[in-house]
């Protein structure tokens, strides 16, 4: 750690917890550290018994709301005025709300992602920008994850959480890909700790607080500090090393198509959708969330808004059309309903494309939603099912859209190898309605021979 001694660190969400020891630790090996949290009370706390304990770093405290870009951007401005620029950026702030996919709050659900996902995008894509200003070549980036990130736990309070932690699992390994097309040996690392005995289960469960206590007691908590000495850990390792409508009419079929507008980005939109199906046709049978979108906005230079209209349409825009359809399903009691989140490849794997790093942890989340979906499900004791169907390359007007400014780029996207026809898509949720009610198809992955 010598090499950091007199270096500054950004750590969010440094009031409480994890934040908190993290924080104290680096002071104690002798770094500048700012720590950032809407309580900066505590963090002056913290900071005083820091200088009263004689660590040779300082803590400074830094009040700022991370689900507002503008106490964000401001934050790094007042770090770059008074202390140059930040040399690590740890992202730990985080939270979650216990509000399940088939009945929770679109707040609750934005306000996780707000924090847990864009915050956390914003923080880095700044931090690496003060970094790169000043030839900072040994920066590092820790994001600061969780086993949710890799695992679906059977808890539905927690699965819109999951989606989130998905997604800092594809957000880092998009910026270690991002960071190496820029040929810089700034690191990125996700660290990505159990149950940790903090305060975050007393907030979560804040109306049981036997609910917290029994997560406690079920099994033993890894304390702050060993998640702390995971930072240091990370941070002490050599440089070179890294961590790793009329036409269906027209011809006859004899089902018939319902043209519907609906801005997917706007959520009275949908729900007023939802209310004209149950007006006009009783209610929804089948939901299959298609609508999706990507922006070429990197992690390290993206604009926030692009990233913000991904999660609108490619996470928000889907939760909240599952949790209609159920809704609408129940109500009906159609117990052999169906809904399918068309995903792709990118939920899967992160392909070294910078432009698609934040479109594929939105696609990381479906696979998450899709799987906690399902929990939810059993746990209702349902026969509704679920399935996530994640097509590779497919000849659409995707890569056209993304590469809008450059054709030729579209054109290569396509000619590199042949890619899947709409069709194909189209028969894998022919047949995924097609099965048995007794089958349940989880999660169909496909690609044209020549991209497997």
């Amino acid at each position: 750690m010598e090499r950091w001694r007199g270096r500054v660190a950004l750590v969010t969400g440094a009031s409480v917890g994890i934040g908190a020891a993290v924080a104290v630790e680096l002071v104690r090996l002798g770094m500048k550290v700012v720590g950032c949290a809407r309580d900066v009370g505590k963090i002056q706390k913290l900071a005083a018994e820091c200088q009263s304990a004689g660590h040779p770093g300082v803590l400074v405290p830094f009040k700022c709301d991370l689900t507002k870009e503008e106490e964000i951007l401001a934050m790094f401005a007042a770090i770059k005025e008074q202390h140059k620029g930040v040399d690590v950026c740890i992202n730990n702030a985080g939270l979650a709300h216990p509000e399940a996919l088939l009945n929770g709050k679109t707040s609750a659900w934005k306000n996780m992602w707000d924090v847990n996902v864009l915050a956390l995008s914003i923080c880095a894509r700044e931090a690496y920008q003060s970094m790169k200003e000043r030839n900072v070549d040994d920066g590092h980036i820790i994001n600061m994850n969780s086993l949710c990130g890799h695992q679906v736990f059977s808890l539905a309070d927690a699965h819109f959480y999951s989606a989130t932690k998905y997604a800092v699992t594809a957000l880092t390994e998009g910026l270690r890909q991002e960071l190496r097309a820029e040929n810089t040996h700034i690191r990125a690392t996700c660290i990505s700790p159990g149950v940790v005995e903090t305060e975050f289960m007393s907030r979560f469960y804040n109306d049981s607080p036997e609910k917290a206590a029994g997560i406690y007691a079920a099994v033993k908590p890894m304390k702050a500090i060993d998640v702390a000495s995971a930072v240091t850990y990370v941070l002490s390792a050599p440089p070179h090393v890294q961590k790793l409508a009329a036409e269906c009419q027209s011809a006859g079929h004899p089902g018939v198509l319902v043209p519907f507008k609906c801005d997917l980005s706007k959520e009275e939109e949908i729900l007023s959708m939802f209310a004209a199906i149950k007006e006009q046709h009783k209610g929804v049978d089948v939901c299959i969330n298609n609508a999706g979108l990507a922006h070429a906005d990197l992690l390290l230079s993206g604009k926030t808004s692009g990233w913000k209209n991904m999660m609108d349409v490619n996470v928000l825009a889907l939760s909240i059309c599952t949790r209609e359809a159920y809704q609408s399903m129940k109500e009906r009691n159609v117990d052999d309903g169906h809904i399918i989140n068309i995903n792709s490849m990118c939920g899967h794997r992160v392909f070294p494309k910078a432009v698609l790093h934040f479109y594929t942890a939105t696609k990381y989340a479906v696979t998450a939603l899709t799987e906690g979906l399902r929990q939810e499900l059993r746990a209702e004791n349902s026969h509704i099912r679920a399935t996530c169907i994640s097509p590779g390359l497919v000849e659409t007007e995707f890569a056209l859209r993304l590469y809008s400014n450059s054709p030729d780029k579209a054109s290569a996207a396509y000619s590199a190898y042949k890619p899947l026809e709409a069709i194909d898509v189209a028969n894998a949720v022919t047949y995924v309605l097609s099965a048995p009610p007794h089958v349940q198809i989880g999660d169909v992955q496909m690609q044209g021979t020549e991209q497997a």
